[in-house]
């Protein structure tokens, strides 16, 4: 009996220990097998503090805060679609930071698509900057639908396309003033557009942590 207790109690210390790894150190994913990053088709470790913990009642917050490098190679959860949505319970992804908070894409106004480097000979040559915190953009009529979408899905307060302006809590504005950091993000792979070249820039909130 006395044996069964121990081996009772050194099997719980070892999930108590694995399960608190995984909370607060690392997490674990597999990286798809078509995806780019060198650690394709395997599980891999993700650093849970690359860019600071994220608190698990609260996604927003963060504790030793760190932006992420361009061509780190990430797990992230998928943008939330409404504000109802918290961060950290959607899809998981792996994907590359193409770009990051203060860089700027090139959009081609025809095919609505993304480019990261310019390239007029494709129609890549409207420049749309990733928001920074803190950093105040400029709006014209080329940004102006990716930034109403993601002040409003991602920032603390409302968006809107009125009448050819944007309409930001009831103001139309000429600027807007980010409150968080947000990414591009690539996947590498042509065939699966699960990045964001379907759901747009990548909010600090939705990053997990960097692939080890």
């Amino acid at each position: 009996m006395k044996k069964e207790k121990i081996f009772f109690v050194v099997l719980l210390s070892v999930v108590t220990i694995l399960l608190a790894t995984r909370l607060f150190v690392v997490d674990v994913v597999r990286v798809p097998q078509d995806s780019k990053c060198p650690r394709a088709g395997k599980l891999s470790f993700v650093g849970r503090w690359s860019y600071g913990y994220r608190l698990p009642w609260k996604a927003t917050s963060r504790i030793s805060y760190s932006l992420g490098k361009r061509n780190d190679w990430v797990a992230y959860n998928q943008p939330v679609t409404s504000r109802d949505e918290q961060a950290d319970t959607t899809a998981v992804r792996v994907g590359m930071l193409a770009a990051i908070p203060g860089d700027t894409i090139w959009y081609n106004n025809e095919s609505g698509s993304i480019s990261v480097k310019p390239d007029k000979k494709h129609g890549f040559s409207h420049p749309l900057i990733v928001p920074a915190k803190g950093q105040k953009i400029a709006i014209n009529n080329d940004n102006m639908r990716f930034y109403a979408v993601l002040i409003t899905l991602h920032e603390p307060v409302k968006a809107t396309v009125v009448d050819g302006a944007l309409c930001v809590s009831g103001e139309m504005v000429k600027q807007y003033t980010f409150q968080h950091d947000y990414y591009w993000v690539e996947n590498g792979d042509k065939k699966n557009p699960s990045d964001s070249r379907t759901y747009g820039f990548v909010p600090h909130a939705s990053l997990i942590g960097r692939i080890l």
